[in-house]
């Protein structure tokens, strides 16, 4: 099913500040640079572990291919979101594409969402513009806890069974971001209190914590394989997919990655100057 995204609330402009750019730099080393790998946790066959990411947690998890799990319904074969005139889940034929990789625990992706999203939004409203929202989930590994693969999931619990609020959701989520200092980030609770708050239905939301048993494997000593299952989070196959995608459809995942019709975006920062971009390329398809 797909859907049309209602319009985003206004939301003030703030050029990025010194800090920001102090951010930017620091987050240089957030690099998806190997499949997703958990941070430590149980490795034993049939262990729980976290119960939150695939393969609850445990050591030398394989990533799984997308084409091996259940995407959410507004998913594209690629791990992405596609977000265009048509509705969430939709791309235009001939639009020109925006790629957004970006973690939700990531301080410099909450100021591009800061300075974009609406301006992004404008541009799919007017049509002939598709921006396809790519969620990773990688900077667990590097500040601890589950906090990104938890947004993710909820993200994609939302993209499954309440599309028209992706977006908002999504805007929320990223201004709600907790300090990276904080390995437990924001309680499931609080995201779900959020999302319901930007639209979503409560049953939906309900929904972000609902697990499964999950099979998975790890690697081995004699370089082989091991299959074992453990319980994780609906969508977490899904959200350890999508991030191993990344790393593998680019040379170097930093957070956030923007592609205008797969080049990659060098410098967003200047106000305007992603959206003037965006706008040449839609005036050059006549």
């Amino acid at each position: 099913m797909t859907t049309r995204p209602t319009s985003t609330r206004a939301r003030s402009r703030r050029t990025p500040s010194g800090l920001a750019r102090a951010l930017r730099a620091a987050l240089v080393a957030c690099l998806v640079a190997l499949p997703l790998a958990a941070c430590g946790g149980a490795d034993a066959p049939g262990d729980d572990g976290d119960q939150v990411g695939y393969g609850g947690g445990a050591e030398g998890v394989v990533a799984p291919a997308l084409a091996d799990v259940t995407a959410p319904a507004a998913a594209d074969a690629t791990g992405g979101i596609p977000i265009s005139q048509a509705g969430v889940g939709v791309a235009g034929p001939g639009d020109v594409v925006v790629d957004v990789y970006a973690d939700p625990w990531c301080p410099w992706c909450q100021r591009f969402d800061e300075q974009y999203s609406d301006a992004l939004m404008d541009l799919v409203d007017q049509g002939g513009v598709t921006v396809v929202h790519r969620p990773l989930a990688f900077l667990d590994a590097r500040f601890g806890g589950t906090y990104s693969t938890r947004v993710v999931n909820a993200l994609a619990v939302v993209a499954d069974e309440s599309p028209e609020h992706y977006v908002q959701v999504l805007h929320a989520l990223m201004a709600a971001q907790p300090p990276t200092d904080q390995p437990a980030g924001l309680p499931d609770e609080e995201i779900a209190r959020i999302a319901v708050e930007a639209g979503v239905p409560a049953g939906v939301a309900d929904r972000f914590t609902a697990v499964r048993p999950t099979p998975y494997e790890v690697t081995t000593a004699g370089g082989g394989t091991e299959e074992r299952t453990a319980t994780s989070r609906l969508f977490a196959p899904w959200v350890a997919a999508a991030t191993h995608q990344a790393a593998l459809d680019l040379a170097e995942v930093r957070v956030p990655t923007i592609l205008v019709d797969g080049v990659p975006v060098d410098d967003w920062t200047e106000p305007g100057s992603l959206t003037d971009l965006v706008t040449a390329a839609v005036a050059a398809r006549g």
